[in-house]
């Protein structure tokens, strides 16, 4: 298991392993992978003023304003801060309330939810797959830490462009849900439609339309039935014909950004590629972090198709640099094959073809030969 870089303990050190450790009365404090509510800009300022002036960091109220300070890091996404800080929190979450206490758990998952948001992936699946089982032997099947936990596994393994796993973690989280809470149940509902990522990344379109068909064992509000209908028509595009979707999608674009990021796809698939850089533009306009990284990149293909070499070159090198995903991962390979493809139109056809058969190579090592990016990846060699 892998260390934290600020201390000695990890969730695979378990001193007693076979008791069940409980926080003492008195000393705990809110598990905190997430908060819902938001919270002032300054606060972050605020909690680390008043943590440089304590005298004892490690009592269980400075512990608490710690986890707070590491929670506001991961909601502004400073990642690189909110590792160091879990890092050198854990040591003393240990020491204060046990390796099995739900916050160190809980920092445990976070610092790994850091390393999966840097693009280190590697080092984040055997924290998550530990710190999961951990909560769930110690805390219960029903904590909802165990259950988020379970979900930043599967996230981490799509980082990792590990998509049979990510879809693994997901089967199973569905039915744990599903058996500790019921089959209609939110958790469930959610994990459900996470699967569908993965089984569109797998190219499984006949099993993602399945699970999209059924829209009760998916959604609970009208927004998720929008949702889920946008992404049936994209993946009746993916597997048919793209212009037929495309009415459909424009009835439901006002209800949501997803509706207009399906949109854009279903244009782009089209060739209609001007009018997804628009769309696309449009929606970045209020995004950030990984789901802003992810349309910036199909914006890079957009442009590059509809002839916009010097946004698409600009688009792909600003996600490039963010560093979220490995050097293999096909989001890592889509954004040199647009860059190839740019170089390709600026007169370098015989850099972009050494450049696209790397990226073919790339793209066969993680999906096989057959896959629609492979072939599609192909096809643009061949136009070289």
């Amino acid at each position: 298991m892998a260390r934290s870089s600020g201390g000695r303990h990890t969730p695979g050190e378990l001193p007693g392993a076979g008791t069940r450790t409980e926080p003492l009365e008195g000393q705990t404090v809110q598990v905190g992978l997430f908060r819902a509510k938001p919270e002032p800009a300054d606060e972050v300022a605020a909690l680390r003023a008043a943590l440089a002036k304590a005298r004892n960091p490690n009592c269980v109220p400075n512990l608490r304003r710690r986890l707070l300070l590491g929670q506001l890091l991961c909601k502004d996404e400073d990642w690189p801060a909110a590792e160091q800080h879990y890092a050198d929190l854990i040591p003393a979450l240990t020491d204060v309330f046990g390796p099995r206490g739900p916050n160190t758990l809980a920092a445990w998952a976070n610092l790994a939810l850091c390393q999966t948001a840097q693009g280190r992936p590697a080092e984040a699946i055997p924290v998550l797959a530990r710190t999961a089982e951990l909560f769930a032997e110690t805390w219960g099947a029903r904590q909802a830490a165990t259950f988020k936990t379970q979900l930043f596994l599967a996230e981490a393994y799509g980082v990792a462009a590990r998509y049979e796993d990510a879809l693994a973690v997901l089967d199973a989280h569905v039915d744990y849900c599903a058996a500790e809470l019921g089959p209609a149940h939110s958790r469930t509902k959610a994990g459900r439609r996470q699967k569908i990522t993965a089984l569109r990344a797998l190219a499984r379109y006949e099993a993602a339309e399945e699970l999209l068909s059924d829209e009760d064992a998916l959604c609970e509000t009208d927004e998720d039935r929008d949702a889920v209908r946008g992404l049936r028509l994209v993946v009746q595009a993916e597997t048919g014909d793209p212009e037929a979707a495309i009415a459909s999608l424009r009835e439901l674009f006002e209800k949501g950004p997803l509706l207009r990021a399906c949109l854009a796809t279903v244009l782009l698939k089209a060739g209609q590629a001007a009018e997804a850089a628009d769309l696309l533009r449009e929606l970045l306009g209020g995004l950030r972090g990984r789901r802003a990284l992810v349309l910036r990149s199909v914006l890079a293909r957009a442009c590059v198709e509809s002839g916009n070499l010097d946004e698409a070159e600009r688009s792909a090198r600003t996600v490039l640099a963010a560093g979220a995903w490995p050097a293999g991962h096909p989001t890592v390979l889509g954004l040199r094959a647009t860059l190839a493809r740019a170089a390709a139109q600026r007169g370098d056809r015989s850099g972009a073809a050494e450049e696209l058969e790397s990226v073919v190579a790339g793209l066969s090592a993680v999906f096989g030969e057959a896959h629609p990016r492979t072939v599609r990846a192909a096809r643009w060699l061949e136009e070289c």
